[in-house]
């Protein structure tokens, strides 16, 4: 977060072929899923965004959204422990339900507890609420 201008910024790792229409705002958080089910994912460092890039994709697209701090937190928020994230992810994987558990808000906050032990913050936006926030109010940039 930058303390000057009170903005969050958040990124997004994915394929080239999905960058360009992502930081035009065409965003579907029906279509994404991971670890905490449905939805679309926002990670809090960059260098995690791109390593998933890299290994998912092959590429290193990366779109960075910035957004209101004091907006953010007028969301419906469920935040996660890394030990409930931990149970959910084990719920959410045993049952194959990573494209569709829903928690029912608008974002789900919590630590990634998948993959190698890199500390970043992740935020699932899965409500059509965040949708029109993250297409509406945000500052979407592409990152090459």
């Amino acid at each position: 977060m930058n303390n000057f201008d009170n903005k969050i910024s958040t990124y997004h790792g994915t394929a080239d072929r999905y960058a360009d229409e992502i930081a035009e705002g065409k965003i579907d958080v029906s279509r994404g899923g991971g670890e905490l089910g449905q939805g679309f994912y926002l990670g809090t460092a960059l260098h995690v965004a791109k390593a998933w890039a890299v290994q998912m994709h092959g590429c290193e697209s990366v779109i960075e959204f910035q957004y209101d701090d004091d907006e953010f937190w007028a969301f419906d928020i469920e935040s996660l422990t890394d030990t409930e994230a931990f149970k959910y992810r084990t719920y959410i994987r045993t049952r194959d339900f990573t494209r569709t558990y829903l928690f029912s808000k608008d974002v789900v906050w919590g630590p990634i507890v998948g993959g190698p032990k890199v500390y970043s913050d992740q935020h699932k936006w899965e409500s059509s609420k965040g949708e029109v926030f993250l297409n509406g109010n945000s500052v979407l940039r592409r990152k090459r």
